[in-house]
C-alpha cells in the first residue's frame, strides 16, 4: 500500500505541475518559475522515492506497532517518519541536480503531502483491523501465565475491550497455590501448570505467551523460554506493575499490551535472510577498518612489549557458537604474572592493569582492535554477546546457556546500555533479550551507538 500511494502521489503531482501553465505575473510564478523536466526524470527517480518511504517508515517504527498502541504515540512516529523522509529527499534533490534536476514545484508538496497519506492510510488499516478482529480474525492467540491479582488485572484487560485483540486460550497456575486463592473467573480457564509449559508450546497453536505473577523470579521464566525450541515464532512477555523495573529495561524493549506494561521478550526467530546480512556487515565493516587496525598494531604492539616486558598480544580460549571454542586475541593490558583466566577489573584502580596504558587502552577499548581478526575468520561478528571463558560457561544456567546460539560479539546491547557499571546477571539478560529479539536494524542501532560509548569510555575499565 505505501509503495502505490508514494507512486501515485509522485507521479500525480508530477503530472499535474506539468499540465499547469505559468501566466506572466501570476501568483505562482515565485514558484513554479523554473522549467519543468518530462516526466521521465520523475519515473527514473521514483525507485528511489519508494525504497526511502519504506525506509522512513521503518525506522519510525510504522511497520511494527501493535493495533492497540496508543494514537498520540501514533501521531509522534508518523510525524518523525515524515521528517526522515523530508530530509532524504531533499538531500537526494541536492545531491543529484545535475542528473535529475528535480524540481522544488514536485519535492516541496510531496513532502508537505506525506503525512496525510500516512495518516489516511495506517487510519483505513485500522479500520479493517478492527473490523476483521471484531469477526475474529487475526486475534493473537495468547497463554497466560499466573492466577494472582497481577494475572486477573491482566486477564480482565486483555478479554474487556471493544477489540478483542487478544483470544486468551488458557492459563497455567504458576505456584502451588490451592483452587479457592486464584480469581473467581480464572479457575474455569485453567489448563496446568508452569511446567507444562514447553509441553503445551510444542503442541502449537499459541502466538504468545504473557507472564503475569509478582512472585515469579526473572530467572525461572528465562529458564523456561530457553527450554522453547527458539524455531517457533512464539512471542514472550512479562507483566509488570512495578514502574521501576519498567523504566530499568526501557531501552531494552518495553511495550504496553490494553495499558499493561510488558517487557517484550521477542521470539528468538530472525527474519529471512538475516544472517546472511549479518555476515556481509561483519565482513565489509573488518575489511574497511583492518588497515587502521594494522597500524594500531605496529604503534601498539611495540609499547606494550615495552611496558610489560612480554608480547604485545593476548591469546585467550573463549566459547563460541554452540559452545565451540576458539582462541581470542587482543592487545595486552594487564601484568604477565597475572592469571590468565582471573576476574576482569570491576573499576578503575586495579593493580593488575598494565600501569596508563593498559588503563588507557582498556578505557578507550583499543585492546579489542586484534578481535576484528576474530570477526574475519568467522568465530565472532561485530555484534553479538561477548565471549565467556569456559570456566565460566560450565557454571551456566539453562537460560544463560542461551547465549551461546549465536556467535559472540566485538559490541552488544549490555555494552552500550551499562557495560560494567551493570552487575554480571543484568549484563546476561540483556544479552538474552538481544538473541530474542535478532534484527538487521537492531545490530546497526548498536554499532552506531557503540561509537559515543567507546568515545567518551562510559563504563568500562
Amino acid at each position: 500500500m505505501d509503495a502505490m500511494i508514494a507512486s501515485c502521489l509522485w507521479m500525480g503531482i508530477a503530472y499535474l505541475r506539468s499540465r499547469v501553465s505559468v501566466h506572466e505575473g501570476g501568483w505562482l510564478d515565485a514558484f513554479i518559475a523554473s522549467s519543468f523536466n518530462e516526466l521521465s526524470i520523475y519515473q527514473a527517480a521514483l525507485p528511489f522515492v519508494v525504497v526511502w518511504w519504506w525506509i522512513s517508515n521503518a525506522l519510525s517504527n510504522l511497520y511494527t506497532r501493535p493495533l492497540e498502541i496508543a494514537p498520540l504515540q501514533q501521531g509522534k512516529d508518523l510525524v518523525w517518519a515524515s521528517w526522515i523522509f523530508a530530509t532524504g529527499l531533499f538531500s537526494f534533490s541536492y545531491l543529484t541536480k545535475e542528473t535529475f534536476d528535480l524540481g522544488r514545484s514536485i519535492v516541496i508538496p510531496f513532502c508537505a503531502l506525506n503525512p496525510v497519506a500516512l495518516f489516511i492510510s495506517r487510519a483505513f488499516v485500522r479500520s479493517v483491523e478492527i473490523q476483521l478482529r471484531k469477526r475474529g480474525y487475526g486475534r493473537v492467540r495468547t497463554l497466560l501465565v499466573g492466577t494472582g491479582a497481577l494475572a486477573d488485572r491482566t486477564w480482565e484487560r486483555l478479554t474487556s475491550r471493544t477489540v478483542r485483540e487478544h483470544q486468551i486460550v488458557g492459563v497455567l497456575r504458576s505456584k502451588k497455590e490451592s483452587e479457592n486463592e486464584a480469581p473467581e473467573h480464572i479457575p474455569r480457564h485453567l489448563i496446568g501448570s508452569l511446567a507444562q509449559l514447553p509441553e503445551i508450546l510444542a503442541v502449537g497453536g499459541i502466538d504468545q505467551v504473557v507472564f503475569a505473577d509478582e512472585g515469579l523470579q526473572q530467572a525461572d521464566v528465562l529458564d523456561l523460554i530457553a527450554r522453547h525450541n527458539p524455531g517457533e515464532d512464539v512471542k514472550f512477555r512479562i507483566a509488570c506493575d512495578d514502574m521501576a523495573t519498567v523504566i530499568v529495561n526501557r531501552s531494552a524493549g518495553v511495550e504496553e499490551i490494553d495499558g499493561v506494561p510488558v517487557i517484550n521478550l521477542g521470539s528468538a526467530h530472525p527474519h529471512t535472510g538475516y544472517q546472511f546480512l549479518k555476515r556481509g556487515l561483519d565482513l565489509t565493516v573488518a575489511i574497511l577498518l583492518t588497515p587502521f587496525a594494522l597500524v594500531a598494531c605496529l604503534i601498539l604492539i611495540p609499547l606494550i612489549r615495552l611496558k610489560s616486558k612480554d608480547t604485545g598480544l593476548f591469546w585467550q580460549k573463549r566459547v563460541g557458537l554452540n559452545g565451540k571454542e576458539f582462541w581470542m586475541v587482543k592487545f595486552r593490558t594487564m601484568r604477565p604474572d597475572t592469571d590468565e583466566y582471573d576476574v576482569a577489573p570491576s573499576g578503575p584502580g586495579d593493580p593488575r592493569v598494565l600501569g596508563w596504558l593498559g588503563a588507557w587502552l582498556r578505557k578507550t577499548s583499543l585492546d579489542e582492535i586484534p578481535q576484528l581478526f576474530n570477526v574475519l575468520k568467522g568465530d565472532m561478528a561485530l555484534v553479538g554477546p561477548r565471549p565467556e571463558m569456559p570456566n565460566l560457561v560450565k557454571e551456566y544456567t539453562p537460560w544463560q546457556r542461551r547465549r551461546l546460539l549465536v556467535k559472540p560479539g566485538l559490541t552488544g546491547l549490555w555494552q552500550i546500555l551499562g557495560r560494567k557499571n551493570l552487575p554480571m546477571h543484568s549484563n546476561l539478560e540483556y544479552d538474552f533479550y538481544y538473541i530474542q529479539n535478532q534484527s538487521f536494524l537492531l545490530d546497526l542501532v548498536i554499532l552506531i551507538r557503540t561509537i559515543p560509548v567507546v568515545l567518551f569510555g562510559k563504563g568500562a575499565y
